[in-house]
């Protein structure tokens, strides 16, 4: 359970991604928590600590009042020895704090997979035990425990009707009791293998009943171990198969007797005739058994294949000799109808009444000769797939030769050889030889030994090309029909390396700009990052200002303005600058010496890359821009830009600050109250922004981008008023009179909707600092629309000793009322929580007095106290 929705996203994302048994159902708030408990089966719950409603101690111990198994596992940024020792007495099953990087994520994914299976293990095992017992006693096959020294320790009703025994008879007993004895040795082997763990688990056996009467047993033997592998006890399950042994030869007889039925059988004399026939011969040939008796057998044949025989025949008659030719040998029958019928003919020879004779059995391989030829066609499919697969692949069997290989790996790794001449060849000698084009020559071949030797399935393992490229590579064990095989495949993922780098770039310049201190750490940073992320040889950045009249060097040393001159003009409607700005488009321009209305002609400044962000641009100048400047690379340029105009906007807004150093010395204190929630509140966008990029890297999806850019717009808003708190603090200067009716209605301007409206119940002025009771003014009015909507009222009218500003929403609850003014404080998800701490600062600051009650209608009233009139 998580109040900020991006991180709780983002944690679903990296715990379904890490297990895929995970799934992930959020609740923003512990009411949203109690009803997903109840609406689905919940395995785990994760919740952070500082919550609206409750912290999340509060809320595990209402979860333990309706489920107190259920693993709960404390995840907050809130961390401290007292929240920890809370949370161990109050019954956690386990305790993390949120920390930087997305390795936190793995850790959390362990922590809840250690947790449910150690809740489930803990359930199963008493499932286990009620199920063992009903199998004992309700089992249909007989089951019967044996004693240490094999003796019937307990017998179950199914194996005492068996056996013919009543209850208690064979409890004690030894096996010998129910074994016949001349089987007695044969299963005294079976007993000491049971006994020593080394065999006995299966065996058929003729067993004695209590009245004498032999039956035979199927026994099923199993040893129950302790941790240590000693064995505890032994069961055994059997059944009385009797009848069905006797009922199995009967019908191995029968199978047999069905099967050469099926073939056609013949058998000829020494003269080539026939002499017998079954009934299958009609069916094959379309002769009546009758029909053939005392015909050649070559009645049967065509003219190619009667031809054969007759050769064949007569050699063996002469010489005795068979030939491999007599067993399995396909051939091409004649129907009677004159068809074709493809056969599979066997020959033997018996000697029956002192007469030999000649056994042929027959069969019809019309089916099997289909099914070649279907194979053969499938075999030339798998063949053209191999070779349009835009990856290269490589089949080698057991001993290492090569079975199969396509033009694609050969052109990866340049081999000038046809993928058919590979064919054959040993496997080992061409790894060698092509481990010269890897980095690590001999890395890579004790790597391939390795990974064959053990069968070894690798799915996306990288290996480094001497060149610089790199390759991905698979491997799976296969099962052939001889054997085991190996099938490799490897691609170049040179491209996609290069722009997972480059998301690395640009993330490290994102933290870099964020802790930059100078506008020339900005000039240093921005060019290295558009030579790294972008691909660009930049000399120098430039920031186009927000009302699109000039150009401000942005970023860039003394040494390359000494090159370049004066930054370039930026005249409406006459520059290339003007062009690409007024389109609003991302725009890479290059020789721009072509147009000089931009640089003189000794410039060595020879592209521009323009990218727009918002209401400003950035404008790179170097040497000329990559051939191919894509949608993946004006993404990453916005993100980059984005990233130096906040950089340029915190380092002007630290500049002030450095100038009132007094004045953050006086807010010190205050800052100290809500340092721990800004720093709460700024760790899960900029996790956020982490996460997402990592994402992007590692699935090459820019989609994850948008997140970091609202990732980014959240952490700005948060910065903007943690700035504002920390600039002007409390000091109050330049009183003067305010006409407070005239000055609201300015407010209203810069923050009302169409649908809002302003009722004005005052003429009185007020002394005051007028930039700062505006900002006073603009807040409130900001937080009524905020939590009243847009069509909200907002009034404000006259107190005996000030004002008050007051609206038609739901009001502040009387519960939280003495929170509403800490910094950080916020029941709006989206909001940043400091409003509502910077009216109370200029309040304090002026030192009126100020506090909330409900409204005339019932929304949110705001007195402000204590004020002198002008």
């Amino acid at each position: 359970m998580e109040d900020d929705a991006a991180f709780a996203e983002l944690v679903s994302v990296y715990l379904e991604r890490d297990e895929d048994a995970i799934s992930v159902h959020t609740a923003a708030t512990p009411e949203e928590g109690r009803e997903l408990l109840t609406a689905r089966e919940i395995d785990c719950i994760v919740s952070d600590y500082d919550m609206p409603e409750m912290n999340g101690i509060e809320f595990l111990e209402r979860v333990r009042e309706t489920y107190p198994d259920l693993p709960f596992i404390l995840y907050t940024g809130k961390g401290s020895e007292e929240v920890a020792s809370e949370a161990i007495s109050a019954g956690v099953t386990d305790y993390l704090q949120k920390e930087r990087g997305t390795s936190q994520y793995t850790v959390l994914a362990n922590r809840i997979h250690n947790a449910v299976e150690q809740y489930r293990s803990t359930r199963a095992l008493e499932s286990s035990r009620q199920r063992l017992s009903l199998l004992f006693e309700e089992s249909p096959l007989g089951i019967i425990e044996w004693s240490e020294s094999f003796e019937i320790a307990r017998v179950n009703d199914s194996g005492r009707e068996i056996l013919g025994y009543e209850e208690g008879e064979l409890a004690g007993t030894s096996w010998e009791t129910i074994v016949a004895d001349a089987e007695r040795d044969e299963v005294g082997d079976i007993v000491e293998q049971l006994q020593s763990g080394d065999g006995g688990f299966h065996s058929i056996n003729e067993n004695v009943r209590a009245d004498g009467e032999s039956i035979i047993c199927e026994w099923h033997n199993r040893l129950v171990t302790d941790d240590d592998g000693n064995v505890v006890t032994i069961f055994s399950q059997f059944q009385d198969i009797t009848e069905r042994q006797t009922r199995q030869r009967e019908l191995e007889q029968h199978r047999a007797l069905i099967h050469a039925a099926n073939n056609a059988i013949i058998t000829v004399d020494e003269s080539n005739r026939v002499q017998s026939a079954n009934a299958a011969v009609e069916e094959m040939f379309g002769y009546e058994p009758s029909e053939l008796i005392g015909e050649p057998v070559t009645t049967l044949m065509n003219d190619d294949t009667a031809t054969r025989h007759e050769a064949m025949f007569t050699r063996y008659l002469q010489t005795g000799e068979q030939t491999r030719a007599w067993n399995d040998i396909e051939v091409e029958g004649q129907h009677r109808d004159g068809s074709r019928v493809p056969l599979s003919v066997t020959f033997g020879e018996v000697v029956q009444g002192g007469e030999r004779l000649f056994v042929g059995i027959i069969r019809d391989i019309t089916e099997e000769s289909e099914y070649r030829q279907e194979l053969e066609w499938t075999n030339a499919v798998l063949s053209k797939l191999l070779e349009t697969l835009p990856i290269g692949v490589l089949a080698e069997d057991e001993s290492r030769e090569i079975l199969a290989a396509n033009d694609h790996l050969l052109e990866l790794f340049d081999i000038p050889e046809a993928a058919d001449d590979l064919v054959g060849d040993d496997c080992e000698r061409v790894a060698s030889e092509l481990s010269e084009q890897f980095a690590d020559a001999d890395g890579f071949l004790e790597r391939v030994n390795e990974i064959v030797g053990e069968d070894i399935p690798v799915d996306g393992e990288e290996v480094e090309l001497a060149d610089g490229r790199t390759f991905v590579r698979t491997h799976e064990p296969v099962e052939l029909p001889d054997g085991n095989g190996h099938l490799w495949t490897y691609r170049d993922a040179t491209a996609q390396r290069r722009r997972e780098n480059r998301l690395e770039a640009l993330n490290r310049t994102a933290q870099e700009l964020i802790n930059a201190e100078s506008r020339e750490a900005v000039a240093e940073i921005g060019v290295t990052a558009a030579q790294e992320v972008l691909g660009l040889n930049a000399n120098a950045i430039h920031l186009v200002n927000a009302d699109g009249t000039a150009l401000v060097p942005a970023a860039g040393t003394e040494s390359v303005y000494s090159l370049i001159g004066d930054p370039p003009t930026f005249t409406e409607g006459d520059s290339i600058t003007w062009r690409v700005y007024e389109t609003g488009e991302a725009v890479a321009i290059d020789d721009i010496h072509d147009d000089p209305d931009i640089y003189n002609p000794d410039s060595p400044i020879r592209s521009e890359l323009y990218l727009p962000l918002g209401e400003y641009g950035i404008l790179i100048a170097g040497s000329p821009t990559p051939d191919t400047f894509d949608e993946a690379d004006l993404a990453l340029g916005r993100l980059l830009a984005g990233s130096i105009v906040t950089a340029l906007e915190q380092i002007e807004q630290l500049e002030r600050l450095r100038d009132r150093e007094q004045e953050l010395s006086e807010q010190n204190e205050r800052l100290d109250e809500f340092a721990s929630i800004v720093s709460h509140d700024l760790r899960n966008p900029l996790n956020v922004a982490v996460g997402r990029v990592e994402l992007a890297r590692e699935t090459g999806e820019l989609d994850h981008l948008d997140a970091v850019e609202r990732a980014n717009e959240r952490m700005s808003a948060l910065i903007d008023d943690l700035l504002t708190l920390a600039r002007q603090g409390s000091r109050v200067s330049d009183v003067e009179a305010v006409d407070l009716r005239g000055l609201a209605s300015g407010c209203w301007a810069n923050v009302s909707t169409a649908d809002a409206t302003l009722d004005l119940q005052t003429d009185r002025s007020i002394s005051a600092d007028r930039s700062r009771l505006q900002q006073l003014l603009e807040n409130l009015m900001r937080n009524a629309l905020d939590h009243a909507g847009d069509d909200v009222t907002v009034t404000i009218g006259d107190l005996d000793s000030g004002f008050y500003v007051e609206d038609d929403g739901p009001g502040v609850p009387a519960e939280i009322r003495g929170e509403i003014f800490d910094a950080g404080y916020s029941t709006d998800p989206s909001g940043t929580g400091f409003g509502l701490s910077i009216v109370e600062q200029i309040v304090s600051g002026h030192g009126w007095d100020i506090t909330v009650t409900d409204g005339t209608d019932g929304g949110a009233r705001f007195e402000i106290t204590g004020v002198d009139f002008a």
